[in-house]
């Protein structure tokens, strides 16, 4: 008798969840997603947004920009004045008649490589 109960028992739940299934199943076909209606942004907004990320980022490389020109400007003062400190050195080294003198002053005005290389990206370069 305890076996029939169970077998019974056993029917009626399997029987009722497949009643149960197309209900919910319908259920969430008719229901709009909750998430979808609150999360997407209207279009307005979205270009509005994208606008202010785009025009942060001109900003940031309009100050790059500033400051590079301001460095190049420092750069070539710089250079200038090594230029004209080389050309004394050169006038110096004509004048000058001793042996270790005139090689001390080779020494001096070869001028010294850059101990850092410049990187140029490809689309500053083109």
């Amino acid at each position: 008798m305890a076996r029939s109960a169970k077998k019974t028992t056993a029917r009626r739940r399997t029987t009722t969840a497949r009643k149960a299934a197309p209900a919910r199943k319908a259920a969430r076909a008719v229901a709009p997603p909750k998430e979808t209606a609150s999360v997407a942004p209207d279009l307005a907004g979205g270009l509005k947004s994208f606008l202010g990320i785009i025009e942060s980022e001109v900003r940031a490389v309009t100050a790059l920009t500033e400051r590079i020109d301001a460095l190049v400007g420092e750069l070539n003062a710089v250079r200038d004045e090594q230029a004209q400190r080389l050309i004394a050195l050169d006038n110096l080294r004509s004048t000058a008649t001793d042996g270790g003198l005139t090689s001390f002053l080779d020494k001096l005005i070869r001028p010294r490589m850059p101990r850092v290389p410049e990187v140029v990206p490809d689309r500053l370069s083109q």
